[in-house]
């Protein structure tokens, strides 16, 4: 008998998601979609270290989910342990799966959940590289080890599935987003531009990312520094945080441009941000998929993107690739090109997404079917 949700009799199926730095990133985001789309058929519960009291968190559990809030491990390695073996053993039978999103930190919770018995131990790849991240040294080391406590290998895109697996079996799994909520609305537009100081006619060039070396914000800052050349009427909206931020505020002040760049931060209405912008920009080291350029085209918005990104991400002629290897000038002229044509359209952005299977209310049926299957090891 299938281990179907019931939400009737209250007996849903559940998968524990470990996202140890649950923050407002790509993963939680794609999460939170999954979890609002699944209505009764399955039901999500999360195991972080975050402590804070996040928006989120009270959400999943007025839905009936549970979030374990753990601390983070080096500070209390022996504890964390402990606290997560009284956890698993006591809810571990309910959990069809043990699903993490990370791979070096995800050593003990494999551990810990093999030990409890949990049989279908997912471990899902999102990225194409690690470099620049703490991860980074101990992938050699670590990962080979997490590796062999997994059952199932999950990925969103072949770059990331070959990065993290090697020769390994996986599955793709692509990331998607409810296209709708993303877009493109003209009181927004304007609102959000009146709130940051950007004049009606003022070119916005805008980015959404965590702030890291992966997503490379100083080529994107050294790009924009020649583009004030050239269009004195330009700004830069960089919508995240992250550990490179100050870094990046200091590069700005130094190439003179820091008061033409608006660091918002996290915000909750990504969508409206993206209305604000003229061209999207995404000139990243590395992309496992990246949902944020996803959500940039349901918007509508023209985008300039480096090679590096995923083929299969870059939905329709609105895309223009520029490899990172290219002089700053040709970053412009493809920017300053971009911005002179027109949004698509919100049925035309809403039916791409749908054709590339990136929707998250008509796929998750599917994903149910993927977690509610019979685990591929013990």
């Amino acid at each position: 008998m299938t281990r179907r949700a019931d939400a009737k009799a209250g007996t849903a199926a559940r998968v524990l998601h470990f996202v140890p730095g649950f923050r407002s990133g790509g993963i939680e985001s794609l999460l939170m979609e999954q979890f609002r789309c699944l209505e009764g058929r399955l039901q999500y519960d999360f195991l972080v270290d975050s402590v804070e009291q996040l928006d989120a968190f009270a959400e999943v559990r007025a839905g009936g989910g549970r979030v374990f809030q753990m601390g983070r491990y080096l500070d209390a390695p022996i504890r964390y342990q402990r606290t997560l073996m009284q956890i698993l053993r006591e809810h571990g039978p309910g959990y069809v799966a043990l699903h993490s999103h990370v791979v070096v930190r995800a050593l003990p919770v494999l551990w810990a959940a093999r030990w409890c018995g949990i049989r279908r131990r997912i471990i899902h790849s999102h990225s194409g590289s690690l470099k620049g991240t703490p991860e980074h040294r101990l992938l050699a080391l670590i990962a080979p080890l997490s590796l062999a406590l997994g059952t199932d290998y999950w990925a969103c895109s072949q770059l990331a599935g070959q990065f993290m697996f090697r020769r390994r079996p996986f599955l793709v799994v692509p990331n998607t987003i409810s296209a709708g909520r993303f877009a493109f609305d003209v009181a927004d537009r304007c609102r959000i531009r009146r709130r940051l100081g950007f004049g009606d006619q003022a070119l916005v060039i805008g980015h959404t990312g965590r702030f890291t070396y992966l997503k490379n914000h100083e080529g994107l800052i050294g790009m924009f520094a020649q583009l004030r050349k050239r269009r004195s009427d330009s700004f830069l909206l960089l919508v995240g945080d992250g550990p490179t931020r100050a870094h990046c505020l200091a590069l700005a002040r130094r190439l003179g441009v820091a008061d033409w760049i608006l660091f918002a931060g996290e915000q909750e209405d990504v969508a409206a941000h993206l209305s604000a912008m003229d061209v999207f920009v995404l000139p990243s080291h590395c992309e496992g998929f990246s949902i944020s350029l996803l959500e940039a085209q349901a918007n509508g918005l023209p985008c300039v993107v480096s090679s590096a990104i995923p083929d299969e991400v870059c939905l329709d002629k609105l895309v223009t690739v520029c490899g990172l290897d290219r002089p700053p000038d040709v970053w412009c002229d493809l920017l300053l090109q971009a911005a002179e044509r027109a949004r698509m359209a919100r049925q035309e952005c809403a039916a791409l997404v749908g054709r590339a299977g990136f929707e998250t209310r008509s796929s998750i049926a599917a994903l149910v079917d993927l977690y509610c299957g019979n685990p591929s090891g013990g």
